[in-house]
């Protein structure tokens, strides 16, 4: 499967950094402030729409990556990471275009700790996104045969990302496996008990 993830999730980390130092720039800098707000502008609404493409994507890949339970417990805290930047990044783009032109310093300095909060959440998920892949081999091609060769089509369904049918067919040739066996014991038993067994041969056609 080809991952789309990684394709859209460097754009958000880009755009929220750089949201987060023009609106340092802008309560530092006071006649430099409303040039600044310009710039904020757009980058906060190119960044709101690109975090929202970074989610969605990776929540598309998240039941569908191959994957393990060290994998998927990193994934789980990346993917809650995801909702909380998301969340956040939206609300302040959001409020920002209400607000731009009456926007005064103390709420501009509320958003810019917003954003560098964010930020350093954000950081801190892209470092695990990069621990899933670089350490873990998630979404890695041969990682991925690895461990559905390691599991062979067994074990907790979602940590694997299989779907179910790959399941089902191999329960069903788990089941074919263990009748066969079963039938080859009972030839055993029943080859064991004839040879045992009197061998039935008559003696009524010979003559005495």
């Amino acid at each position: 499967m080809t991952t789309i993830h990684p394709i859209f999730v460097h754009f958000p980390i880009a755009l929220l950094l750089t949201a987060t130092l023009i609106s340092v720039l802008a309560v530092l800098f006071k006649s430099k402030r409303e040039e600044l707000k310009i710039v904020l502008y757009w980058i906060l609404i190119l960044g709101a729409i690109s975090v929202l493409a970074a989610l969605f994507s990776g929540l598309y890949e998240d039941e569908r990556v191959v994957h393990d339970e060290a994998i998927h417990k990193i994934m789980e805290v990346h993917k809650l990471l995801g909702f909380i930047i998301t969340t956040v990044f939206v609300l302040i783009t959001i409020w920002f275009i209400i607000r731009k032109r009456k926007i005064r310093l103390r709420e501009l300095t509320v958003m810019t700790l917003l954003l560098i909060g964010t930020s350093g959440v954000l950081v801190y998920s892209a470092y695990l996104g990069g621990e899933m892949v670089y350490e873990q081999g998630a979404g890695v091609k041969p990682m991925e045969k690895y461990m559905l060769e390691m599991h062979n089509g067994e074990g907790h369904q979602h940590s694997l990302g299989i779907e179910p049918e790959t399941h089902e067919s191999a329960g069903h040739i788990h089941g074919n496996m263990d009748s066969d066996q079963h039938g080859m014991k009972e030839d055993s038993s029943n080859q064991h008990r004839n040879t045992d067994s009197p061998s039935g041969h008559s003696h009524d056609g010979h003559s005495h």
